[in-house]
């Protein structure tokens, strides 16, 4: 008698070799026995018929590290089929301590609100390094597994006492190897840079190395958004350079699309045997922001606006020479603003409507037109780059993209505000999967093929052990799917009124050998773990 049997499915493996109809037995929480026929009973046994069983999906790049705290469900993830993601990302850390440093860094980079910033320093566990945070997310619950990276843009900036567009001088290089060290050891994953954020833009090449070596030493991984200021495929090649120079294994995240040459740089650099992986967004919408959290992001990426806070931002949305700073810092004064759009507003007359239709009637210039709207007493959400963006565009992928074997998927998910959906959110990305899985599929990628992309593919990069493939002894994290009706909302089907839209055609999943979803129904066991890299 086995705890759980799953039955007649597609079982693909998660290795790239040919799947074949068979079942699948669970006891506790590994994978016990893969056969064409199991003939002993399950305590608990699922049918799979017509539906395709694979390891649970891995997602490499994701922003949830805090999420937990206060809902540790991730239904939107379970429901793609994914059991594991990595945290931690884009330079942003969960480390150092104490928790309240934690937050002021995030709601700096206008990752949190006012309103969050002020609630989670009440609520939030404390914890001073990754074992600490650790011990708070399992107490809290979590239904996937985390793997939690480190982030070189909270450490540098806890360490330099701000955002300096210097290098750290000897002392302040020590504290932020020992920082790095100290949480390695405990079992953190590696480490990620966020180039086009205050403070990791500032690190030149020398400092990148610096700290990916030390990565390198523990055979971690290092990931970065790339410095897209210098280009797609310059960035690409420069963040190859590190990987290159430090020995460290690279995810190259959330590579854009519109640039093949950036993927075959990659492809190039693995050949050399470089060990490495680039994620991509397979589908995106522009950000739809509320004008609070937009005046944060305005503040996050200026030099100049950066350490005057968001009051700082809102005085110079009244003056001619604050205009100006922001015109030139903020990546939404990019374009004629046929791609803004103002949505959710109290103004019926401008729902719906781009920031070049307001500034014609108006007969302002656009720029004016768009600063006018976040300086204006009403409230907003703008929806910025609109219904499909033009760097995850919905066209799909080139076809040497597709065929590229070290290309996975990376959801880059809003983190935003659990309990205000419409501050912050983005309209594909929740459905990553689904959409790299149909999108493949037309292009001919057999579907073994893009289940070892997002599972053991991954899983082996990272170094997590005994996940990411089907195979007795390994944990039991299992999704059965059915291809078919496994899809998310196109740009043109999804209203974004409806934030919290998820995908469709997952039937079960299975965390740590725990049902989460069953004939669709999220069950909520919350068996996921933070994992630990692997301490020799």
């Amino acid at each position: 008698m086995h705890d759980l049997i799953i039955r007649g499915g597609y079982i693909v493996n998660g290795t790239g070799e040919k799947g074949f109809i068979g079942d699948i037995a669970v006891d506790g929480d590994k994978i016990s026995r893969i056969d064409f026929m199991i003939h002993e009973k399950g305590l608990k046994e699922i049918d799979a018929t017509g539906k395709v069983v694979v390891p649970g999906f891995i997602d490499p790049h994701v922003h949830e590290e805090w999420v937990c705290m206060v809902d540790g469900t991730y239904e939107l993830f379970l429901r793609q089929g994914v059991t594991t993601v990595v945290n931690g990302n884009c330079g942003h850390s969960i480390v150092p301590g104490p928790v309240d440093n934690v937050i002021e860094y995030y709601y700096g980079n206008g990752l949190m609100s006012q309103k969050q910033r002020e609630k989670y320093k009440k609520i939030f566990p404390n914890w001073d390094d990754y074992a600490g945070y650790k011990k708070a997310v399992e107490e809290k619950g979590i239904n996937i597994n985390f793997v939690t990276l480190l982030g070189h843009g909270t450490i540098r900036w806890s360490v330099m006492g701000g955002a300096f567009d210097r290098p750290p001088t000897p002392e302040e290089a020590e504290k932020i190897e020992s920082i790095i060290r100290h949480n390695m050891k405990q079992g953190a994953w590696g480490i990620s840079f966020g180039l086009d954020y205050v403070p990791s833009r500032y690190a030149d090449m020398e400092e990148l190395v610096d700290v990916a070596y030390i990565i390198q030493e523990y055979d971690g991984v290092a990931a970065a958004h790339l410095r897209h200021s210098i280009g797609i495929k310059e960035a690409t090649e420069e963040f190859i350079e590190v990987g290159r120079r430090s020995g460290v294994k690279i995810q190259v995240s959330h590579l854009k699309a519109t640039c093949p040459e950036a993927f075959e740089a990659v492809f190039n650099a693995a050949g050399e045997g470089m060990r490495i992986l680039a994620d991509t967004i397979p589908r995106s919408t522009g950000h739809c922001t509320s004008k609070a959290r937009l005046i944060q992001f305005i503040m996050a990426v200026s030099d100049e606006l950066f350490a005057e806070g968001t009051e700082g931002v809102k005085k110079a949305l009244n003056t001619k020479e604050g205009r100006e700073i922001i015109k030139k810092d903020a990546y939404i004064f990019a374009g004629d603003k046929s791609d803004k759009y103002v949505i959710l507003s109290q103004d019926p007359h401008l729902e719906g409507r781009s920031v070049k239709d307001i500034a014609e009637e108006r007969g302002i210039d656009a720029d004016e037109c768009m600063l006018d709207l976040i300086a204006d007493d009403n409230d907003y959400v703008f929806w910025l780059g609109g219904p499909s963006r033009a760097d995850f565009p919905d066209s799909g992928h080139a076809d040497s993209i597709v065929a590229n074997p070290y290309v996975c998927v990376g959801t880059d998910e809003i983190m935003g505000d659990v309990e205000d959906p419409y501050d912050w959110y983005e309209l594909q990305r929740r459905g990553g999967f689904p959409i790299f899985m149909q999108m493949y599929l037309s292009k001919g990628i057999p579907v073994e093929e893009i289940v070892r992309r997002n599972t053991s593919m991954v899983a082996r990069h990272f170094g997590i052990a005994n996940r990411g493939e089907l195979k007795n002894g390994y944990y039991a994290d299992i999704s059965v799917i059915d291809i078919e009706k496994y899809r998310f909302p196109s740009p043109k089907e999804i209203d974004y009124k409806k934030p919290l839209t998820m995908a469709e055609g997952v039937d079960t999943v299975i965390v740590n050998g725990k049902i989460a979803i069953e004939n669709g129904q999220l069950k909520s066991p919350y068996s996921g773990r933070v994992l630990n890299r692997d301490i020799k």
